[in-house]
């Protein structure tokens, strides 16, 4: 897939430098990705095509991992923040952020007490010195309320005079060509709306219009199965 990038707190001299490696694993599993749908269970959607963030999140770690990539353990004072990070390497932490918009900033604190107080984490080599966070773009059809990355830039950007981090943060956002009159996707079906078993999985073309919204600044995709 193609994806954006914004970074903050010196993440793009971070993931040039120290953190080159890391990124260069990121990035290699980034661009093997395809993009992953699945049919809305939302109320008024009808069964649209809206993102798979299952799929995407078992393909990243998976893909992670054969990097030597592995999920972190959060230190048990910190575990009203949640019990892991999706994966973490050397310094750097990642974590897959499809849910809801306020768990941004719920990994941004839990990383940066734990960077601030130079804590070594089980299966790190070291403190963390970054935090990579992986979400779709606002263009992607998406389940209500869940973060997509120009929300989780502009947030960042309208509050960074107010913090002080001493953890590089770059935040990823995949994303298709805003040009595009189709993509081919992986399909996918599943039990049930809460289930993670898939059942079926079709690599299928879609249909791509375009429409503006006022809640991201550019077009919003509507994605169409080719007949």
């Amino acid at each position: 897939m193609i994806f954006d990038v914004a970074d903050f707190f010196d993440a793009d001299d971070y993931f040039a430098t120290e953190g080159a490696q890391e990124w260069a694993d990121m990035e290699y599993v980034l661009e093997g990705l395809q993009l992953q749908l699945q049919p809305s269970g939302q109320a008024g959607l009808d069964g649209r095509a809206i993102f798979d963030p299952k799929a995407t999140n078992r393909i990243l770690t998976a893909g992670m991992a054969a990097h030597g990539w592995h999920k972190i353990n959060v230190p048990t004072s910190l575990r009203a923040f949640g019990t892991d990070w999706d994966a973490g390497r050397n310094a750097v932490l990642a974590e897959w952020q499809f849910s809801n918009y306020p768990f941004l900033w719920n990994n941004i604190i839990r990383s940066q007490v734990v960077a601030r107080n130079g804590w070594q984490l089980n299966g790190m080599s070291s403190a963390p010195r970054a935090l990579l966070v992986v979400t779709k773009s606002g263009c992607l059809p998406a389940s209500q309320s869940t973060l997509y990355f120009e929300q989780g830039k502009a947030q960042m950007e309208s509050v960074l005079s107010a913090l002080d981090l001493n953890l590089a943060i770059r935040l990823v956002g995949l994303t298709i060509d805003e040009h595009a009159s189709f993509v081919t996707a992986s399909w996918n079906g599943y039990a049930g709306r809460t289930s993670r078993s898939v059942i079926t999985a079709e690599e299928m073309d879609f249909q791509v219009e375009w429409s503006s919204r006022s809640r991201v600044d550019g077009m919003v995709a509507r994605l169409t199965p080719n007949p």
